[in-house]
């Protein structure tokens, strides 16, 4: 799915009713593995380096990291942190995140039973999505030469963690790479902030009973504002005008009460 849960509910795919009944489900993984895999995946040809890339992916992002623009002819989907596709306005609407290290556990049934007894992001999925992940193969793995980590440079982790660093906050993933002692921690670069953003919920069903009316009222207000977006737009020119009309005329009525008091101030001064 390369919509937002905005533009799903925007576009009328999905009603406020049914994104606060269905199980949805979305899945996220470290930032930093993920731009390797959107380099592995967007690059021209083997011979872009993942320097390159990176550099020309900032420069891409433009619009996003300026105005949080999120329309694909400014931003294209695959640039978007990916919060963007389970949260609104600081809210998460998508029910269940799961990270996808932590699939592995879903392998077989039995690690999927053995699973629920630890702290991890697919204990607490609701049974259906559960079931749906067991033994879900990886079918679409990239062959590389090397691991993920090994790509990067002190300069390209530092722009991937100022693109993405809502991402690491929101589904509580590490700034720090581990696996390259030798690279220092972006964090001195840019510091960790307290975002306005829910932090990942694994599973919103599990919510006591005063918190999963605040979620749907978010759906219902995120959808209205969103359906109402449009409407806006078209009118928001309009309704400018109108109101600049409106106190262009306010501002020449001011003048000519001020221009008349004035006059009689004048006359009344030199009849004296």
């Amino acid at each position: 799915m390369h919509l937002t849960v905005e533009k799903l509910l925007r576009y009328g795919y999905v009603k406020p009713d049914e994104m606060d009944e269905v199980c949805s489900m979305a899945i996220v993984r470290n930032p930093y593995s993920r731009m390797v895999s959107i380099y592995m995946y967007n690059r021209f040809g083997s011979k872009e380096s993942f320097t390159h890339f990176v550099k020309s992916w900032y420069d891409l992002m433009i619009h996003y990291r300026t105005k949080r623009e999120c329309e694909e002819y400014y931003t294209p989907c695959h640039c978007l942190p990916q919060f963007e596709f389970t949260h609104v306005a600081g809210e998460q609407i998508v029910q269940s995140v799961v990270k996808q290290e932590e699939l592995k556990f879903l392998k077989t049934k039995e690690g999927a039973e053995e699973v629920i007894k630890k702290d991890s992001s697919v204990a607490d999925l609701p049974a259906p999505v559960r079931d749906a992940l067991l033994g879900m193969p990886h079918t679409n793995k990239r062959k590389t030469d090397k691991k993920w980590w090994d790509y990067y440079t002190q300069e390209t982790l530092d722009l991937t963690y100022e693109l993405y660093h809502d991402d690491f906050h929101v589904f509580e993933y590490d700034a720090v790479l581990t696996q390259r002692p030798d690279l220092k921690s972006p964090l001195r670069k840019v510091p960790p902030t307290k975002s306005k953003r829910q932090s990942m919920l694994r599973n919103s069903s599990l919510l006591a009973s005063d918190e999963k009316l605040k979620r749907k009222a978010s759906i219902k207000r995120v959808s209205m504002l969103s359906h109402n977006k449009q409407v806006l737009s078209d009118r928001t020119l309009k309704v400018l005008q109108e109101e600049f009309e409106e106190d262009c005329k306010k501002v020449d009525r001011h003048r000519l009460s001020n221009l008349s008091e004035r006059s009689e101030t004048s006359m009344s001064t030199s009849t004296n």
